[in-house]
């Protein structure tokens, strides 16, 4: 079988649908030596993928989510006469003819919408997002296979999109990074230059409203307000800088800008704990990086945390304030919470990997 990877996000620096491709991309070379494979994508990663002999590489440099993809795209799909096509997210050609995989890793555009969440002028808000509604409506109802990182979203495609539940299929993803110091910095450095002291707990992600930060800075403020043990708040965030305006920087929040792997494992060393207060998630992923190095975890109710996350964090209601309050309370008194929490956080993220989400999307594949 001849099947194509579209891979364009594989090189884009802290996406998730980037780190997906390429871990994806990666153990399918190791696992599976009988079908050819084409990746499309980016010069930088030719030399990568022309190490297997069943691999080859097209340049493919088109701008995701544009005119120009479902133009230029289509045409490069269609000449290398591929028996199947795997596209990472939702925006394949919408006139592309043959069998095709999507991955769906999340809805948050649909269930996240207005000026808000966008930068845009509003005409050119409410056409993209018009067209967004479009592609996704069209390429779920004619894709051969869906793919979707949780149950929550298969369940979701099912009862709002009147998708059949036997082509969508729940390939777990697994914590992408490897969070390990390396940097010869000492914890007390790392803690100076953020102007950060202990208690502190963490944030890493974007600042746009799903994600629910002001939410989280008020909480900890008001925990200030009624406990002895006086707790920062460190916002790990990058390419944010208009929405890092609805928060304002003092003695208990900073904001850390875009934070480097060396310096968030020194960190996630130092950390009370990672702080998850999403209203909408797609997977999860920065928690299980947290429960990889032995932080604590505390993340919302809401959508697919609980399923991602069991029994190995500690779970607050999104617009309830006092919940967290007392999350934060509980772990700054209680150490057989945080050692229980340690240890049921390493246990859980053994559970997911990429080698078997890789086996499990091959299998989809061959069907």
């Amino acid at each position: 079988m001849r099947i194509g990877i579209d891979a364009r996000y594989w090189g884009t620096r802290d996406t998730g649908i980037g780190r997906y491709v390429q871990n994806l991309v990666l153990q399918l070379a190791k696992i599976d030596k009988e079908n050819d494979y084409i990746i499309f994508g980016k010069e930088i990663i030719k030399e990568e993928i022309e190490k297997y002999p069943n691999f080859k590489w097209v340049k493919l440099t088109t701008r995701p989510y544009s005119l120009t993809e479902q133009i230029v795209n289509l045409g490069i799909f269609l000449k290398e006469k591929l028996d199947l096509l795997h596209v990472p997210h939702f925006n394949a050609p919408l006139l592309y003819p043959r069998p095709l995989v999507i991955t769906l890793h999340d809805l948050i555009k649909h269930l996240s919408v207005g000026r808000a969440t966008t930068t845009l002028p509003f005409y050119q808000y409410w056409l993209k997002h018009l067209l967004y509604r479009l592609v996704v409506r069209v390429n779920l109802a004619r894709a051969s296979a869906i793919l979707t990182p949780a149950f929550f979203w298969k369940d979701y495609l099912s009862q709002h999109f009147g998708i059949a539940p036997a082509k969508i299929f729940v390939t777990y993803e697994a914590a992408v990074k490897t969070i390990v110091a390396g940097s010869k910095q000492t914890p007390a450095d790392i803690l100076h230059r953020y102007g950060l002291s202990k208690p502190f707990v963490i944030y890493t992600g974007n600042l746009y409203p799903h994600k629910n930060v002001p939410f989280l800075v008020e909480a900890v403020k008001r925990f200030n307000l009624s406990h002895e043990h006086k707790l920062q708040l460190a916002l790990a965030c990058g390419r944010d800088d208009t929405f890092k305006k609805i928060i304002t920087p003092d003695e208990t929040v900073k904001y850390l800008g875009f934070v480097t792997d060396a310096d968030l494992a020194l960190l996630y060393s130092q950390a009370l704990a990672l702080v998850q207060p999403s209203l909408i998630e797609g997977f999860g992923l920065v928690g299980l990086e947290a429960m990889s190095v032995g932080l604590p975890v505390l993340a919302s109710q809401a959508t697919v945390l609980p399923e991602i996350y069991g029994d190995a964090a500690l779970y607050f209601d999104p617009r309830n304030e006092d919940q967290l309050v007392e999350a934060l309370a509980r772990l700054i008194s209680d150490q057989e919470l945080v050692i229980a929490l340690i240890a049921a956080g390493r246990k859980r993220v053994k559970q997911f990997s990429w080698a078997k989400c890789a086996r499990q999307t091959l299998a989809v594949y061959k069907q």
